[in-house]
């Protein structure tokens, strides 16, 4: 059985982790979620992804789009043109991913904290 509680306190304890990296997110909503968590540098794709992507430069960035079908094809574009001129950090991406699958959560705005 899963326990729900465990899997959100580590959810929790990964959020603190990741407070001060840049974190892209698709919509208002998935980033009001996160400022929840006490997450502060985050942006939304509110046009198109390179230019989105011109906006950062030298940075560490954690892209937390959704991890359904189109949320994942958003993630692989914007990670093509972000990786050009900074870190992109998938190794989070992953974890996040399977954490919320134990879950049963398919998107970020679904995560109430």
């Amino acid at each position: 059985m899963i326990d729900k509680k465990e899997i959100e306190d580590e959810l929790t304890k990964l959020f603190t982790k990741i407070k001060d990296k840049t974190i892209i997110v698709e919509g208002k909503r998935d980033k009001e979620v996160l400022y929840s968590f006490g997450l502060t540098k985050v942006y939304t794709i509110n046009r198109g992804l390179y230019e989105l992507s011109e906006e950062f430069d030298k940075k560490e960035i954690l892209i937390l789009t959704d991890f359904d079908k189109e949320g994942k094809e958003i993630s692989r574009k914007l990670s093509l043109f972000l990786q050009v001129k900074n870190k992109i950090d998938r190794n989070t991406r992953r974890k996040i991913g399977l954490l919320l699958s134990k879950l049963q959560i398919r998107t970020i705005e679904e995560l109430k904290h």
